[in-house]
């Protein structure tokens, strides 16, 4: 498909996202699908299924609901981000990412396997859905952008540390409780005597097919071919009689309503549930669209995939089912077996639906099998080579990543997802806190002013010129007249100081308090002040400062001039 031009991305932004949405939901449903290429996004379709089936399957033992339940999720979904999405790859529906977060989380409420509990779950969807699309609809998706990468991997790691806890019972065939993962581990080691040889051997061997059919080529079902063979192993040897769980019955049927009144306490539980689910899904959802807008040469509209995420998990809640999300693993599937259009998810969506009414041979899937596709899940997660690249590139964005995990793992998701939120803040306040007071000087020949650390630059007698490379504002006002201060104590000849602004694109009252405080201080001291390159915002913001000092600041287009001007008695 041709990559849709800068051009007609950004007029397509300035149209309302509503009308967007209701000219582009039919019309570009098969946008892109010709005769010769239907074939082909026919296959993909089928490939993206043979690895949907297996997996939802799989998240339906994280998410605690019956196996059946995650299925509707993922037809659900699928039809409704055809509609309602834009990108045409993205694949949407239960999430092995989310699915821990929503379970910890409401089980404090329901009980595991109740009527309650499925009903929460669903609530949670909807109020999520109505979270998510409302972010979509106001184009707040520039909040995705907040969480900086070192951050959100750490908190996925910690993500997949917990799938990997909980599923350990399973791949080793004991019993373990507990509400925390040092509680699950502990009851783990004190089951440890039980091992199961075929519980373990199952998992490991489903791990195994995972990882070298990753190598071999990820665009073939290892995932289904896994749990068939599982399946197959099961029911031929009854190795439910030798310790190894099966999935059991799977009831199909139709979609339940599940919807209730709350109690005013489990109400704020589903609201805090839900914001935290907000946050997750926008940093994946985000990631996810815009690397497969990349990869596939279109241009992405992050404001119309977060309605159709939206609208997806509204349509799973109402249908009883459980929070969905977009799903990086199913979209990297969908692009590796060629899939350019929303054929893929049609016949993703369309075959889930058909083949519906035989979930039921499911029933002899060792949990065993499922639990090795989510350790390999799991695994993906917790990015080793980004989190030893982070630490070689930064030791303090390390120290974060790290803070995020273990305030995953030992603090609970909610609270460490607060955690990453406040290091996330914390960061970006202590960057901006700690600005560079850069010195300039002239080079040599020629009206260019440079740092003093470039080879042929050279100061000029009684002009002091610095470039300050951060937004002035009242975290870092103060920093500013320290190191103005100490460059002022090291060249006492001073008499002029031209500020080179072109960093700073906005000024607060505090930073212009600040500066009115330095321009009278350095006119006492018979020391003029000027502005160089200054934006226009920076020069309303002088011209409208309380401070009469500030107004009559001279501004120039360039150092030089400023620097020539003041050395003239200008």
């Amino acid at each position: 498909m041709a990559r849709t031009s800068p051009r007609d991305h950004h007029d397509n932004e300035r149209i309302p996202v509503g009308e967007r949405i209701a000219s582009h939901a039919v019309g570009d449903l098969l946008r892109g699908v010709t005769r010769h290429n239907a074939a082909g996004q026919a296959l993909a379709g089928v490939t993206l299924l043979a690895i949907a089936i297996p997996e939802q399957l799989a998240t339906s033992q994280l998410a605690g609901v019956p196996a059946f339940a995650a299925m509707i999720a993922f037809i659900a979904a699928t039809f409704a981000f055809i509609l309602f999405g834009s990108n045409p790859i993205v694949s949407v529906g239960a999430d092995s990412t989310i699915a821990p977060l929503f379970a910890v989380a409401l089980l404090r409420i329901a009980l595991p396997d109740s009527p309650q509990y499925y009903a929460v779950v669903a609530a949670t969807a909807v109020v999520t859905g109505v979270l998510v699309m409302a972010v979509g609809l106001f184009r707040l998706g520039w909040l995705a952008d907040f969480m900086s990468v070192p951050i959100v991997t750490g908190f996925l790691s910690g993500i997949g540390v917990i799938i990997v806890v909980h599923q350990l019972p399973h791949a080793l065939g004991v019993t373990a409780g507990g509400d925390s993962v040092l509680q699950r581990l502990t009851s783990l080691g004190q089951h440890w005597g039980h091992l199961s040889g075929w519980s373990t051997g199952l998992a490991l061997a489903t791990l195994t097919v995972m990882v070298l059919g990753e190598v071999i080529d990820p665009r073939l079902p290892w995932a289904l071919a896994a749990v068939t063979a599982g399946a197959v192993l099961s029911s031929t040897l009854s190795l439910a009689h030798h310790g190894v769980e099966v999935l059991g019955s799977v009831s199909v049927g139709w979609p339940h309503w599940r919807l209730s009144w709350f109690t005013l306490h489990d109400w704020g539980v589903i609201a805090m549930t839900s914001l935290t689910l907000l946050v997750v899904i926008m940093s994946q959802s985000a990631a996810t669209s815009r690397s497969s807008a990349d990869e596939i040469g279109v241009a992405d509209d992050l404001s119309r995939d977060f309605v159709g995420i939206g609208v997806a998990n509204v349509a799973a809640g109402l249908l009883g089912t459980i929070p969905v999300d977009a799903s990086p693993a199913r979209t990297t599937v969908s692009q590796l077996a060629g899939g350019r259009t929303k054929l893929v998810a049609v016949v993703a969506g369309g075959g889930a639906l058909l083949l519906s009414p035989l979930a039921g041979v499911a029933r002899t899937i060792p949990l065993a099998s499922l639990a090795g596709i989510l350790l390999f899940i799991a695994g993906r997660l917790v990015k080793l080579s980004r989190l030893r690249s982070i630490a070689h590139t930064s030791r303090v964005e390390f120290a974060f990543a790290l803070v995020a995990m273990f305030g995953v793992v030992f603090l609970g998701v909610e609270s460490g997802l607060a955690l990453a939120v406040a290091l996330a803040i914390l960061a970006q306040m202590w960057r901006s806190a700690r600005p560079r007071m850069v010195e300039l000087g002239r080079r040599e020949g020629t009206t260019s002013w440079e740092p003093y650390d470039a080879k042929s630059v050279e100061g000029v007698d009684h002009v002091l010129a610095v470039f300050f490379d951060e937004d002035l504002f009242f975290a870092n006002a103060g920093v500013f007249r320290r190191e103005l201060h100490d460059l002022m104590h090291r060249h006492p000849k001073t008499r002029h100081v031209v500020l080179d602004a072109v960093a700073i694109s906005d000024i607060d009252f505090t930073a212009l308090a600040t500066l009115g405080q330095i321009a009278r201080d350095l006119d006492r001291d018979h020391v003029t002040l000027s502005l160089a390159r200054a934006n226009d915002a920076v020069r309303h913001s002088f011209a409208r400062a309380p401070d009469d000092v500030l107004r009559g600041l001279k501004h120039y287009d360039s150092v030089d001039a400023a620097a020539s001007h003041a050395m003239k008695g200008g």
